[in-house]
Order: structure tokens, then C-alpha cells, then sequence
């Protein structure tokens, strides 16, 4: 009997440890289309057919995104880090105020250099829109509420 009550306990504690991490994985799945649904309204890869470009601009737009998006995410994942930390720290039993305030800065600089990038990005596609298609992208842009887009990588997809 005493058997019995060791392999149920097993099997439980397995299908927890299973239904946790199928949780975890299914958040995290599901956060990526709502970054850039926050952002645009829309999942990022319909914006170039919402902006209606031409088959060069879809090949020019695709080939900036690329490494663009890249770097976002790194520098996301960077910011999450320290954001972590930051927590932890202020929630610790005795909190360090330079730890605190050093998480705060390498947050500060890691978002300061995302936002220039996000900018460097928006001229660059600027540049190979057309009039048109620059206002329907500002009109996209500013119909979005600033507080759900906290994230620079929600400017654009995954």
C-alpha cells in the first residue's frame, strides 16, 4: 500500500512539473503576438500589406527588419534582466540602494539606445515609402495607446 501512495505522489508531482512548464511555454507564446498587436492592431508581418507596398519595398522592408528586430529582442532580453534584478533586489530582505540604483541606470541606458534605434529605424523606413504609405504608417503609429507600448521591440515583430 505504502508503494501505491509513493508512485501516486511521483505521478502527481510529474503532471505539476509538466503543467507548469506547459504553462510558462504557452505565456510565452502567446506574448509574442500581443507585443505587436499592442503596437500596430496587427500582427507585424500584415503591416506591409496594410501599407500596401510594392515588391521591392517588401524585400527592402523585410531586409531592414531582419537584424533590426534582432537587436531589439537582445537588447529586451537585456532589460529584462536587469529588471529582475532591480526587483529582486527592492524586494529583498535588506535592499542594497547601489544595486537598486545601478539596475535603474543599466535599465535607463539600454531603453535610451533602444528608442534611438527605434528612431534610426522609422527614418530609414520613412526613406523608402512613399508619401502615401508614410501617412498611413504615422496614422498606424499614433492610433496606438503610448501605455501599452512601454517596449521598444514592440514596434515590430519577433
Amino acid at each position: 500500500m505504502k508503494r501505491y501512495w509513493i508512485y501516486l505522489l511521483l505521478a502527481v508531482s510529474l503532471l505539476v512539473n509538466v503543467g507548469v512548464l506547459a504553462g510558462a511555454w504557452f505565456q510565452a507564446w502567446r506574448a509574442q503576438g500581443a507585443t505587436e498587436l499592442a503596437f500596430f492592431g496587427m500582427g507585424h508581418e500584415r503591416v506591409p500589406d496594410y501599407l500596401k507596398l510594392d515588391g521591392t519595398q517588401i524585400e527592402r522592408w523585410h531586409a531592414m527588419e531582419k537584424d533590426f528586430v534582432k537587436v531589439l529582442n537582445d537588447v529586451d532580453g537585456k532589460i529584462q534582466i536587469h529588471r529582475e534584478h532591480l526587483v529582486r533586489e527592492i524586494f529583498s530582505a535588506q535592499p542594497d540602494t547601489s544595486v537598486i540604483e545601478r539596475e535603474r541606470a543599466a535599465i535607463f541606458t539600454l531603453q535610451e539606445a533602444q528608442q534611438r534605434s527605434v528612431i534610426e529605424q522609422l527614418l530609414k523606413e520613412r526613406e523608402m515609402l512613399n508619401a502615401k504609405q508614410r501617412l498611413a504608417l504615422a496614422d498606424l503609429l499614433l492610433k496606438q495607446d503610448p501605455r501599452s507600448t512601454a517596449g521598444a521591440q514592440q514596434l515590430h515583430a519577433r
